[in-house]
């Protein structure tokens, strides 16, 4: 079952590793990790997702808990979160394709970045779905290069 956790730590060299090895002292892969700074610039918010039982990831986090710069913790439910993911993904571009690409770039509200006379880098910020949905239908076309942020997550709205 995936699992969404979000840690509110001090932004201080090494907080990321150590934060990561409390997930591989319990055998536990990560499956995305983002992290960035919140409204106080010295504190960051990692939203981390992983793939495994209640049970370890209940050991994971108190692992997390004995670190000095975790300030908060939370094991977000998906009914109780909201979340999204950046995708910038560049495509193989030919003059028949263009029409294709734009129709499938306007369904997913996705924005074009760059364009040149050989590739296309569009940006799409939406749900994990969303996302896959987008890769699925411009994989035929040929993908360059792609990169996704990951979940980036808040807590539902109160």
């Amino acid at each position: 079952m995936k699992h969404t956790i979000s840690c509110l730590v001090y932004n201080k060299p090494g907080v990321l590793a150590k934060v990561a090895r409390s997930f591989a002292d319990e055998f536990i892969n990560i499956y995305s990790l983002a992290v960035g700074e919140v409204e106080e610039e010295d504190k960051s918010r990692m939203t981390i997702v992983v793939d495994t039982g209640s049970e370890m990831v209940r050991r994971a986090e108190m692992h997390l808990k004995k670190i000095e710069e975790v300030i908060k913790l939370y094991d977000l439910k998906e009914e109780e979160l909201i979340a999204m993911e950046l995708l910038l993904i560049k495509i193989r571009v030919k003059p028949e394709n263009i029409p294709q690409i734009l129709q499938t770039a306007e369904l997913f509200n996705a924005h074009v970045i760059a364009v040149s006379d050989v590739s296309m880098v569009l940006s799409l910020a939406s749900e994990e779905n969303k996302v896959n949905g987008l890769i699925k239908m411009f994989k035929h076309l040929g993908i360059i290069e792609m990169s996704r942020s990951g979940k980036l997550a808040v807590s539902g709205l109160d």
